[in-house]
């Protein structure tokens, strides 16, 4: 699934993630093409950010954020729970309430 065919909605979470690292932001929205959907995606992120959180100095060590994106594990852990938390209320919203940009 590309990620223009997202909600506002679920669009959201790549946005608020790309206000702390963009690597989390390419990660999250690379993701998008290994699902049909964007409930999966958004269950694949779900878990993908619960690995994060659990484990943020890896995050940070293999991305070398503190250095490239001056961004710490103590912040990618907090924005990892974050948009955990944020992917929950997008899940249990009704598709149709998930608001779609018009297409001309």
């Amino acid at each position: 699934m590309d990620t223009d065919d997202f909600s506002e909605m679920a669009r959201e979470v790549i946005v608020r993630a790309a206000q702390v690292s963009d690597s989390l932001k390419a990660e999250l929205g690379a993701m998008s093409m290994e699902h049909a959907t964007e409930d999966d995606w958004l269950r694949g992120a779900w878990e993908y950010l619960q690995e994060i959180a659990e484990a943020p100095e890896e995050f940070v060590e293999f991305w070398n954020l503190e250095e490239e994106e001056r961004v710490t594990a103590t912040m990618i852990s907090e924005l990892a729970v974050d948009l955990a938390s944020q992917v929950e209320k997008v899940l249990a919203t009704p598709m149709a309430e998930r608001g779609f940009e018009e297409m001309e």
